[in-house]
C-alpha cells in the first residue's frame, strides 16, 4: 500500500511539474484579403506588420488561453481577441486553433463601419529552433458593413507568418 501511494504521488508530482503559465509574445508579417458581396466593389489585398501575444496555461503537450494581436496592413488596421487551444507534437511541430470572439477592422480609404460577426484561425508552428517558434497562421473573419444606407457583408481572409517566444513557467 505504501509503495502504491508513493507511485501515485510521484506520477501526480511529475504531471504538476510539466504544467504552468504560458506567456508567448509574437511578431510577424501578414496579409489581409477582403472580399465584398457587392458586385461593383473590387476585392482588396494589403500586407503589413502585426504583433501579439498569448497568455494561457500549458499542461504536458496541450495549451489553452487567450490570444491578442494587432497591426496594420496597408490601409487596414485590425485588432483580434481570441481563445486558443494547441497541441505540441514531440517531432518539432505544433498545431493550434483560435476562435475569434472580438475584432475591430478599419480602413483609412473609406468611412465604412465594420461590425464584427465571427471568425477563426488555424496555425502550425515549427519548434526546432532554440527558444523560438516559427508560425504560419490562416484565418477568416466576417464583418457586416453599414454605409450610405446599404448593408453588405465583407469576408476578410488573413495570413500571418510570425516568430514567437514561448515562455512556460
Amino acid at each position: 500500500m505504501k509503495t502504491l501511494f508513493i507511485m501515485g504521488l510521484s506520477i501526480f508530482m511529475a504531471g504538476q511539474a510539466a504544467a504552468g503559465v504560458l506567456i508567448e509574445p509574437y511578431m510577424g508579417y501578414g496579409q489581409i484579403v477582403t472580399t465584398n458581396d457587392v458586385p461593383d466593389q473590387d476585392d482588396d489585398s494589403e500586407s503589413g506588420a502585426f504583433v501579439g501575444g498569448r497568455l494561457g496555461y500549458s499542461f504536458l503537450l496541450f495549451s489553452a488561453g487567450l490570444d491578442y494581436n494587432t497591426g496594420s496592413a496597408g490601409d487596414y488596421n485590425r485588432e483580434n481577441t481570441a481563445v486558443f487551444a494547441g497541441f505540441d507534437l514531440p517531432i518539432l511541430l505544433r498545431f493550434y486553433g483560435k476562435y475569434i470572439f472580438a475584432s475591430h477592422l478599419s480602413n483609412s480609404d473609406n468611412d465604412f463601419v465594420y461590425d464584427f460577426q465571427d471568425g477563426y484561425a488555424l496555425g502550425a508552428g515549427f519548434t526546432g529552433l532554440p527558444f523560438v517558434v516559427i508560425n504560419l497562421e490562416m484565418g477568416r473573419q466576417n464583418y457586416q458593413v453599414a454605409s450610405g444606407g446599404s448593408d453588405h457583408d465583407v469576408e476578410a481572409a488573413s495570413y500571418l507568418l510570425s516568430v514567437s517566444l514561448p515562455l512556460d513557467f
